[in-house]
């Protein structure tokens, strides 16, 4: 019974194109499943219905379950109202119901309006503790969970994407909307496979999002990244997580958003953060300090940080280098800060540095 539902997801996924037209109300169309079997497109209430026809035609006991969806368009903080905007299924499986859908399965829709096609095998029999932080039923009883959520427990809930728990990260914060001053700071547990990084944006009405570039800091400390927020005034604000597999190969990869936060800062006035390079992620560094990324030239800094694997560290400013002295992998030492980019580098092999951290001053 299990071959036959992963039979029949995978096949949906992989040939039913999502109707983006319907969905932004440009056109109308059916969601029958007959129908959606002749044409090979609809919108999720068609992914769903085909799901059950499907499912029945090969002897499954399957249901379709409508409800709220953090899908495309969601922002940390919505409410919802008003008719259901999302429709998935369940299907029982040696006497025990399992969560599927087969929509989100196939692909999502871009920020620009857009169908991508991209096949996510979370959505195939998902755990209801992880189904339930993007789903939420008309029926409480098709959570699945022990202790159903409310409907404003479920909105209150952080916004986890399916990479989220494809990479095997775990919360340590579950409440989706934050409450701070001009900081925040958030942990994650990251299995060392896995490299995060993070930025904000401003959730303000008409605000263009401009100048945050700085402002959200990012390091792993042992099992997990501390995550850093500042803001430079007080308004509502998106903190965003993204994480990727870390490839062996030396190619780049690419990191996928897995997280967002909504954060209300009831004051502002923070300073932006150094910026890292790929490096600093890749090694496992860990910068104590200094940690704001504009210096004041000609004032000297204690520069603390922690690099694995490094055989020096230094400070460069133009012309001048500052060699932090050692102990083990924490490297420190004082260095003044010259007009410009101030440098944090490593040496690890051979006779190349590599970029960790910089800074600018003025």
């Amino acid at each position: 019974d299990r071959e036959k539902a992963r039979a029949i997801f995978r096949w949906i996924a992989e040939n039913i194109d999502y109707n983006v037209d319907v969905f932004f109300g440009a056109s109308s169309g059916s969601i029958r499943s007959e129908d959606v079997l002749k044409s090979r497109m609809s919108i999720c209430y068609g992914y769903s219905d085909l799901f059950l026809s499907l499912a029945r035609e090969a002897g499954l006991e399957a249901v379709r379950i409508t409800g709220y969806g953090k899908g495309y368009g969601y922002v940390p903080g919505w409410n919802f109202s008003g008719p259901s905007n999302h429709a998935w299924n369940a299907v029982r499986i040696n006497g025990s119901w399992y969560l599927i859908d087969c929509t989100w399965g196939a692909g999502y829709v871009s920020g620009e309006g857009k169908y991508v096609r991209q096949f996510d095998d979370h959505y195939f029999m998902t755990p209801p503790s992880q189904f339930i932080f993007s789903h939420f039923p008309e029926d409480a009883r098709w959570q699945l969970l022990d202790m159903p959520l409310t409907e404003e427990e479920f909105e209150n809930l952080v916004y986890l994407q399916a990479d989220f728990f494809n990479l095997g990260l775990m919360l340590g914060e579950r409440n989706g909307t934050i409450n701070a001053t001009s900081q925040v700071n958030i942990s994650i547990y990251a299995p060392q496979e896995v490299l995060m990084m993070a930025g904000i944006d401003s959730a303000d009405p008409g605000s263009s999002g401009e100048g945050l570039d700085g402002y959200a800091f990012c390091q792993r400390d042992g099992d997990r990244y501390n995550i850093y927020a500042r803001f430079p005034e007080a308004g509502s604000y998106i903190l965003n997580g993204y994480a990727k597999r870390r490839d062996n190969t030396g190619k780049p990869g690419k990191y996928d958003s897995v997280m967002e936060y909504g954060i209300n800062a009831s004051s502002g006035g923070g300073i932006d953060f150094p910026m890292t390079y790929e490096v600093f992620s890749e090694k496992g560094a860990y910068l104590f300090g200094p940690l704001e990324g504009r210096l004041k030239a000609g004032s000297s800094y204690l520069f603390r940080i922690r690099v694995p694997g490094a055989k020096s560290v230094s400070v460069v400013c133009g012309k001048e280098w500052t060699n932090l002295a050692s102990r083990g992998d924490l490297f420190e030492g004082n260095a003044t800060a010259g007009k410009g980019d101030l440098l944090v580098v490593g040496k690890f092999q051979g006779t190349e540095w590599d970029g960790l951290a910089k800074y600018s001053a003025r």
